[in-house]
């Protein structure tokens, strides 16, 4: 009897194995997604929920503005709240200081200039305040109000994974898209 040389590979094995393949390229492709999409979207939530602080903060103070700068290649935030009440003649000062982003992390922060758009990245303090008594936003000293901010990560790409922060510049309504 002659014997049959079995060493090729059959139809089933081939299946299973691209199976496999693809469920093992799959999750792998999710985890890097979630890598990448984590930090931005947390870092979009801590400065909407500062930017809504210090509305509310603005309204019972006489000052209250955010400055944006980057600390360590890290996006970060300085709450500054200047009161009414004085003490020995002069104003009282808080100042309040945190890192709201990942390393990596970028921001981009828009302004009206005549009729078109334009934008600055965070290379610098950037300030964004709101106004004591009706809550519309106050910007730098130029006259530049900041109506949008854009977090991404890495290199910048209309097309790629950011989150959007809206500024409304008249009731200082913020939004996170």
């Amino acid at each position: 009897m002659k014997k049959r040389d079995n060493r090729g590979v059959t139809l089933v094995e081939l299946i299973i194995v691209m199976a496999i393949l693809s469920v093992m390229i799959g999750m792998t492709g999710y985890g890097l997604g979630m890598i990448t999409k984590k930090p931005v979207d947390e870092c979009a939530k801590k400065i909407e929920m500062a930017l809504n602080q210090n509305r509310t903060n603005a309204m019972g103070n006489t000052e209250a503005w955010l400055e944006f700068y980057m600390e360590n290649d890290r996006a970060a935030v300085r709450e500054k709240l200047i009161n009414s009440v004085r003490d020995a003649g002069h104003p009282t000062e808080k100042v309040r200081e945190s890192v709201i982003g990942a390393k990596d992390v970028k921001i981009r922060l828009y302004y009206q200039a005549g009729n078109s758009e334009s934008w600055v990245e965070l290379d610098s303090v950037r300030k964004i305040g709101f106004q004591r008594d009706t809550g519309s936003l106050t910007g730098e000293a130029d006259g530049r109000i900041y109506t949008r901010i854009e977090v991404y990560k890495g290199t910048y790409s209309p097309t790629g994974y950011m989150r959007t922060i809206e500024l409304d510049a008249l009731t200082g309504k913020v939004k996170l898209k």
